[in-house]
Order: structure tokens, then sequence, then C-alpha cells
């Protein structure tokens, strides 16, 4: 027998506290800009903070070379606001934003506007049947813009009328591709994802699919490729692996702040 013997250790732990987190993706097409204000949950701390809840009393404002200007918490969305007919989002120009909350903490984000809307070419749908699943493989081929870097995203939204019905019924996809030009510039690209449909199409007097290229910024790009690796999207059974540290482009806070420019193209399948 081996004699043991414990002893209790007294570990200090580092101070921390509880930081801005922001999310706001800007567009020159929306009619609206908004940010997201939230806060983190400390590591180490003891207060229990509500990190989806909404923080409504900081002061939000953004920044370009066309000045500087306020956004508006609205209490029915949850989102700080900004209509861009009184401040609009020019390509190529770069934006900032700035948060500082009632308590002093100031958190800042830059991102730069993309240039152009990159068209679709086509989509194509070829139905698949995986794991006595029915469902569709959403194909967007189009022309990287050349002479520069571009990062790309598609997002499809499922549109649908049941037979007797006029209501159109809009389903999020969940499809969430990425692609990088990097030693590919100005090639022929395609982006695909795949969707598996919940009920039969035979109830459906009309079914198609919108299909939305981003030609976004590099922070939006390296956000959703974070949050595709943390989330493990695409992958049935993640392999052991180390954490997923999370992109954020936010100085003094988390979060990111980006930009995108937006090409839709309709697929009509009945």
């Amino acid at each position: 027998m081996f004699p043991s013997c414990t002893k209790e250790a007294m570990v200090e732990l580092p101070e921390t506290k509880s930081l801005p987190v922001i999310y706001s993706y800007i567009c020159p097409t929306d009619s609206i800009i908004r940010l997201k204000l939230m806060s983190s949950s400390p590591l180490f701390g003891s207060e229990q903070i509500d990190i989806l809840a909404a923080v409504s009393d900081g002061n939000v404002k953004i920044s370009s070379a066309q000045g500087t200007a306020q956004l508006i918490f609205n209490q029915n969305t949850g989102y700080y606001e900004l209509k861009t007919n009184s401040y609009p989002i020019i390509p190529g120009q770069v934006y900032k934003m700035t948060v500082t909350t009632i308590n002093g903490d100031v958190a800042t984000a830059e991102t730069q506007v993309p240039f152009t809307a990159v068209p679709i070419n086509t989509v194509t749908v070829e139905t698949i049947t995986e794991n006595y699943q029915t469902g569709d493989r959403i194909k967007a081929f189009f022309t990287d813009e050349a002479n520069s870097v571009n990062y790309y995203r598609i997002a499809v939204s499922h549109c649908f009328v049941y037979n007797g019905q006029t209501d159109t019924i809009i389903n999020d996809t969940q499809i969430n591709e990425l692609y990088s030009d990097l030693n590919h510039n100005g090639e022929s690209s395609s982006l695909a994802g795949k969707f598996y449909h919940t009920d039969s199409t035979q109830y459906y007097s009309t079914e198609y699919y919108d299909v939305f290229l981003y030609n976004c910024s590099q922070t939006y790009y390296n956000f959703y490729k974070s949050l595709k690796n943390y989330s493990g999207v695409g992958i049935s059974f993640p392999p052991p692996a180390e954490p997923t540290l999370m992109y954020t482009n936010v100085n003094g806070g988390f979060g990111c702040f980006g930009a995108y420019i937006r090409s839709m193209l309709r697929y009509k399948k009945k």
C-alpha cells in the first residue's frame, strides 16, 4: 500500500468582466442599417448573464468618409437601426462602428463594402436520395470578379404554395457554403448545397428556389467560416479536434461587423 495525501489548493482566478458583443452586416441595397448589441459572459465570473438578451442602453455610431451618424435602439426588433436613405452604404467604402456601453466600455470594428455584385450565371437542381431522405442538390454557377480578391457565400430560400392556397411559404434551407478566389482569380466557379424536404412536394401548386450569391467582405467571410467550423455544418460526425476559436474583428469586445453585395436568381421547379 502506498500512503497518499491531499492538499487544498488556493488558486486565484484571473479578473474578467463582461464585454460588448456586436453583430452588424451592411449592404448597399438594404433599406436599414442594423446592429445587435449583447454582453459576453465572463469565464470566471459569478454573475449570471443572459448572453442572448439585447442591450438597449448603448451608444452606437457608424462613421465613414461621408461623416458620422447615430443608430437608435428599436424596442420592437431589439436592434439599433438607421435608415439608409439618410446614410447610404456606398460600394468600396470603409465603414466603422463604435459602440459605447453605459459602463464606459468601448468596442470598435471596421469593414469595407465590396465594389460590385457578382451575378449568378445559372442554377441547377438535382434530385438526390441519401439515408432514406429525398432532397435537392442546388448548385449556383458564377464567374469570379477578376483583378481583385473576392469572398463568396451562397444562401437559398425554399418557396412554395400548397394546392388550393394562395400564400407563399418561405423556408431557409440552411445552406451556407463559402468560397475564396485565392489562386483562382477570374475563373468560372460554383457553390452547391443540399436541402432535404420535410413533406411531399406533390401537394405544392408552385415551388421554386431563390438563390443568393453574396460578394462579401473578408470580415464577413472569416466570421462565417469560423462559424461553420465551430458548428460542424456538413459533417455528420465531426472527428475529435481542438476547440475552434470564433473569429472576431471587434476591438474591445466580440462579434463581427461585415459587409456584402448580393445577387439573386430564381429557379422555378413548378
